[in-house]
């Protein structure tokens, strides 16, 4: 059933993107509800072309929408981490999760003057990071 939702999703997604409707928030929609990494990666890359484009057209004002549009890039970025990690590509998983991090960073503190809850993206990304082989041993 959710299969079935994913995909009628999907195609609504690429119909609205053919129209040149392109939204961060769809694309990263798509991509939680799907199961295969490597469309897991090209949706999270898509969502996160598409915020960084939103962001640069319309940059935010609120500290709500702030927190909103760093959190959502660090989480694509760790994202696309976490696939490359659990599908053994321990380079392209510490590349994406140490870009991740700092903005993880950059979106906790912007919790409280946001008024977001604490969703733990820094420790997540940092618990990936630790179980990575060390560099030179990949």
């Amino acid at each position: 059933m959710r299969q079935v939702a994913t995909e009628e999703y999907r195609q609504a997604v690429l119909k609205d993107e053919r129209a040149g409707i392109d939204v961060a928030f769809a694309w990263h929609t798509l991509a939680v509800w799907t199961e295969v990494g490597k469309e897991r990666i090209g949706y999270f890359a898509r969502a996160l072309e598409c915020g960084r484009a939103e962001t640069a057209a319309r940059p935010p004002q609120t500290p709500q929408a702030r927190w909103g549009a760093v959190h959502r890039e660090a989480d694509c970025l760790f994202e696309i981490g976490r696939v490359h990690f659990h599908e053994k590509a321990p380079t392209a998983a510490r590349w994406f999760l140490t870009e991740a991090l700092p903005l993880a960073r950059q979106a906790d503190a912007l919790l409280g003057e946001a008024g977001a809850q604490d969703v733990r993206l820094e420790g997540r990304i940092a618990e990936l990071l630790l179980q990575l082989p060390e560099e030179g041993e990949e």
